[in-house]
C-alpha cells in the first residue's frame, strides 16, 4: 500500500474528533468483568496497523508509530494480536534469530490500562512461544519496568524455565527492537534440554 492508501486508517488530531478511536475507548471501559481472551496472528493492512497505532497510543513505555509504519512491521515479525469480545486489548511482537540455534526474540509485549489483570500479557507471551517451541526466548526490558520483570519471571515460572541476564551484546540491539543507551537489560529463558 503506499503512504495515500494508509491516510484513511491514520488518527483523527485531536484524538477526541477521531470516531474510531473515541468507540474503541467506548468499548474498552465496558469490558465484560470475566471473558476469555482471543490470540491472533496480525495481518499486514491498515486495520491491523491502527489497532497496534491505537493500543500504542494508550499503552505507556510502547513506541507509537504510524499506521503506514506499523503495517511493514506486521510484514517482517511475528505480530498477535489479543481479543476479549472482538475488542482489541493488546498485542506481541516477536522474531525468530536468523540461525536454529538462535533465540526467539520478544520485542513488544503491550496491553491496554483498562484490560490488564486478565493474564493477556501471559497469553501473549505463549502464543508467540508455542510457534517457536524449541528456542530459547530473549527480550530486553528497561530496569526500572517492574511490571515487565514480574511478566517475564512469572512467564519462564510457567514453561517450567530459568531466566537470567545476559550481556546487552549478546546479541544486537535490532533483534531486541531498543535503542542503547536507554537503560535496558537483556534477558534470556533457557527452556528445559526436554522441552527443546
Amino acid at each position: 500500500m503506499s503512504d495515500s492508501e494508509f491516510e484513511e486508517f491514520e488518527d483523527v488530531f485531536p484524538l477526541r474528533d477521531d470516531s474510531r478511536f473515541r468507540e474503541w475507548k467506548s468499548q474498552l471501559e465496558t469490558l465484560p468483568p470475566s471473558s476469555v481472551v482471543s490470540i491472533r496472528e496480525a495481518v499486514a493492512d491498515g486495520p491491523d496497523g491502527r489497532r497496534m497505532r491505537d493500543v500504542q497510543l494508550v499503552t505507556e513505555r510502547l513506541p507509537i508509530l504510524e499506521v503506514k509504519d506499523n503495517v511493514p512491521k506486521i510484514g517482517e515479525r511475528v505480530v498477535l494480536l489479543a481479543e476479549i469480545d472482538g475488542v482489541y486489548v493488546g498485542f506481541c511482537i516477536s522474531s525468530p534469530g536468523p540461525q536454529d540455534s538462535a533465540p526467539l526474540f520478544i520485542q513488544e509485549v503491550g496491553v491496554v490500562p483498562n484490560a490488564r489483570g486478565r493474564g493477556i500479557g501471559m497469553a501473549l507471551l505463549c502464543a508467540a512461544a508455542e510457534r517457536e517451541p524449541w528456542r530459547n526466548i530473549a527480550f530486553a526490558t528497561e530496569d526500572n519496568n517492574d511490571g515487565a520483570h514480574a511478566l517475564n519471571k512469572k512467564f519462564a515460572k510457567s514453561i517450567g524455565a530459568s531466566i537470567g541476564k545476559v550481556p546487552l551484546d549478546t546479541y544486537r540491539d535490532s533483534d531486541f527492537n531498543i535503542q542503547r543507551g536507554r537503560g535496558y537489560r537483556a534477558w534470556v529463558i533457557n527452556r528445559p534440554p526436554s522441552e527443546r
